[in-house]
């Protein structure tokens, strides 16, 4: 057999492996029943459609033609994961309106296809979506400026 969309098939091992993982870490939880559900329940059975799925997705790489796997390029995700630190930290000293401004400023810094007034626009959409929400739909208690 003869693997021909090495995308797919790759992506499928990936989603086994981290439905395998929920899997596993969900076992030092207590299952339960459908009528009286524990803690593990929930993961385990994403898990479990997670891994059928990616089951799906390796299994039809070997019946349909699709792209190769693309190269890797490590500086977006590394961008994006110092884009999500900073935003903890942001939120904890500065504020939402300034953490969520870092999140979305360093964030398009990972693109090369980011503009500045899209980037503007995200960030002010961003910050009334998160405000509208988080602080007075649900009433959250995030401060929104730095506390002097």
């Amino acid at each position: 057999m003869r693997i021909r969309s090495p995308k797919d098939f790759w992506s499928g091992l990936f989603f086994i492996a981290v439905a395998v993982g929920f899997i596993g870490l969900s076992r030092q939880y207590n299952m339960g029943n459908m009528h009286r559900m524990g803690p593990a329940l929930f993961p385990t059975l994403v898990g479990t459609l997670l891994a059928g799925l990616g089951l799906v997705m390796a299994l039809r790489s070997f019946a349909i033609d699709g792209p190769p796997v693309p190269r890797f390029h490590a500086r977006p995700i590394l961008i994006s994961m110092i884009a999500i630190v900073l935003f903890g930290v942001a939120l904890q000293n500065s504020g939402l309106v300034a953490a969520v401004t870092a999140l979305v400023i360093v964030g398009a810094v990972a693109s090369s296809e980011s503009r500045v007034l899209e980037t503007v626009g995200l960030t002010i959409a961003l910050i009334v979506f998160s405000v509208a929400v988080f602080v007075w739909l649900l009433g959250l208690p995030i401060p929104l400026w730095p506390d002097t």
